[in-house]
């Protein structure tokens, strides 16, 4: 059984952080069930303590899902939806390319964020003449630019952030702004979005990481020299030890090529030993651990920086590669 403990009294302090050193709009970021952090649980927490403009998510599901929570703040669609367009007072969508201008302008809601593509390849507007003719196209046909905004492929891209300045005060519009969560400090455009920063994915030690991940030690084994565990590789005993089975395993994403990882458990770090299960891993222990202990996968004390670094992990994904069966929110 795997447990997740959400502290949404982090992600707020994460939030005011952001608002408070970048002195801009912030957008929070929401996609992907807010990170695996929970959708209606963030969006509450953070629009009952602050004035928010405008939430992000990636797909036009994820705005539908937003709108349900009837939060009265906009979301911003990044990626060109597939299907057909929601009309909604609230949805903002990006425009990637001039084509798609012809689709908004079917709305009767029609407002859009330009995205300037920075070398992801996001966006077929590439080059101050395209981007002057979204524009041109966009007043054509009664379309509201509230926004301009590129994706950086990395924070301190100069080249790029020098690109942005120079295109930001040809347009006059309500928000400019740089997609990555690393952009808070830089001195451009007037708004931000906050993305994993938000939740704490350790990639900036300023903000707190608002997860933890654990699970308890199903049973104690005591095993002699020679003893073998689990399937092929599994574990031999090469002397006596003791074993703290697990009741976690692949199911829950804890990942066969995870064997080797270090748990933390009363201030101690303890291997992961054999092959592991769908439901079950083993942790070799040097003492006796009573079963109320916590093996924490990451935790406050233990950031999720380390078990990425030993698995070869960006941060981010410790965020969302496992699937608690229980979750817990918190305040402090």
């Amino acid at each position: 059984m795997l447990y997740k403990t959400i502290n949404l009294s982090a992600i707020e302090r994460n939030y005011c952080r952001a608002l408070e050193k970048s002195k801009k709009f912030v957008f929070p970021v929401i996609k992907s069930n807010a990170y695996g952090c929970g959708l209606k649980e963030v969006v509450k927490t953070l629009t009952s303590k602050f004035d928010i403009p405008l939430f992000c998510v990636s797909s036009l599901d994820e705005a539908s899902a937003f709108l349900r929570l009837k939060a009265g703040c906009d979301v911003l669609v990044f990626e060109t939806p597939r299907k057909r367009l929601v009309d909604h007072p609230n949805i903002v969508y990006s425009l990637n390319d001039i084509k798609e201008i012809k689709t908004i302008s079917h709305l009767k809601n029609r407002r859009v964020h330009i995205q300037y593509d920075l070398g992801h390849h996001r966006s077929n507007i590439f080059t101050k003449e395209k981007l002057d003719e979204a524009f041109l196209m966009c007043q054509q046909n009664d379309i509201q630019v509230d926004g301009l905004y590129g994706h950086l492929r990395l924070h301190s891209d100069k080249k790029a952030i020098g690109v942005m300045e120079t295109l930001f005060p040809h347009y006059e519009v309500k928000y400019k702004h740089l997609c990555s969560s690393e952009t808070y400090l830089n001195n451009i455009g007037n708004a931000i979005r906050i993305g994993s920063n938000l939740y704490g994915d350790g990639l900036d030690p300023k903000f707190e990481q608002a997860i933890e991940l654990y699970t308890y030690a199903s049973r104690i084994i005591r095993a002699h020299k020679g003893d073998t565990f689990g399937y092929y590789p599994g574990f031999t005993a090469t002397e006596s030890c003791l074993l703290a089975e697990l009741p976690i395993g692949y199911a829950v994403g804890f990942l066969r090529n995870y064997s080797g990882s270090m748990l933390y458990c009363n201030n101690h770090l303890y291997p992961v030993v054999g092959a592991i299960s769908m439901n079950s891993l083993l942790v070799k222990v040097d003492r006796y651990v009573p079963k109320k202990a916590k093996f924490y996968l990451t935790s406050k004390d233990y950031p999720l920086t380390y078990f990425a670094q030993n698995n070869s992990l960006y941060n981010p994904e410790m965020l969302l590669l496992f699937h608690p069966e229980h979750i817990i929110y918190k305040k402090d």
